[in-house]
């Protein structure tokens, strides 16, 4: 290099490092390129970045589930995590909602099949859904409302509960089981009546993304049920992909709170006698007076 080029480059290294808003330029100008300027593209470049990418999302996906209480489910878990982070990255809602919901399937399945849950439903079914919450007392598992017809049935499966409760706990439908599992590992059975709010809501955002997993089935003929679901949240689908990552979370975390919990809630279903589940009545919500009707 030139003597008189080494001089001007040791003056303006001097100026910068003295003057932070001219080191802020020069670092501008230099670093950006200029629109005349030509850009190489190297393809190994995004290669690098997609790899760090996918690495970070693994270690996302791991730690998410680092203390599930599942074991043996783990793995497929966290593949099921990386593909559906994936598919947010791209963009792809109908693939994403599906790689959700298959973690929250196969926490569901697998749980579903264990004879422990099997044999605390039989004997619960029947059983006032709510316990008692009385001021200045902890709710019990074993204190609930006697007097109200509402039952664990009829709470968790709303369709048909008196014909539902005969079969077993792996052929309920998906969205029967899903709340299943709230009810007993996330509330532990203990549900008062004020909790029914948010249990709804949840229940609603699991049968939301139940439903969103098809969105990448083709020709299918929608109900008006299965168009509303649509309309209300494809047009809000940049909500919906943070939404539905909270319902997963959610849902991870019933299970990680009331895993344990589950040999409490048998030891007490052993202690009852299973009741029969019979059809809701008719709401009446007051006496009407028939002599008015006698024929004169």
């Amino acid at each position: 290099m030139e003597h008189n080029l080494e001089v001007a480059l040791d003056n303006i290294t001097q100026l910068a490092k003295q003057n932070p808003e001219f080191n802020r330029e020069l670092r501008k100008r230099l670093i950006t390129p200029s629109a005349s300027s030509s850009y190489i593209y190297d393809p190994k470049i995004d290669s690098i970045y997609e790899y760090c990418i996918q690495e970070i999302i693994k270690q996302h996906a791991t730690e998410f589930y680092k203390d599930f209480p599942i074991k043996p489910i783990v793995s497929n878990l966290v593949e099921d995590f990386i593909r559906m982070e994936g598919f947010r990255r791209k963009d792809q809602f109908g693939d994403f909602c599906l790689a959700a919901y298959q973690q929250i399937e196969c926490i569901t399945n697998h749980l579903c099949q264990s004879r422990i849950l099997s044999e605390i439903t039989d004997r619960m079914w029947g059983y006032p859904a709510y316990v008692l919450n009385e001021i200045g007392k902890t709710p019990t598992i074993d204190k609930r409302l006697d007097k109200s017809e509402y039952s664990i049935a009829k709470l968790l499966m709303p369709k048909e509960p008196e014909k539902k409760y005969t079969q077993s706990l792996q052929t309920q439908n998906a969205r029967d089981k899903m709340r299943i599992i709230v009810y007993f590992l996330g509330y532990g059975a203990l549900m008062t009546s004020g909790d029914y709010n948010h249990f709804y809501e949840f229940s609603n955002s699991l049968s939301d993304l139940y439903q969103c997993r098809n969105l990448n089935h083709k020709g299918n003929t929608l109900t008006q049920w299965e168009q509303d679901i649509y309309n209300k949240i494809l047009p809000l689908k940049s909500f919906y992909y943070f939404k539905f990552i909270g319902v997963l979370t959610q849902f991870v975390e019933c299970v990680k709170n009331g895993y344990d919990r589950l040999g409490e809630i048998h030891s007490f279903a052993q202690t009852l006698i299973a009741k029969v589940v019979k059809p809701s009545g008719p709401k009446i919500l007051g006496k009407i007076d028939v002599s008015q009707y006698k024929k004169k």
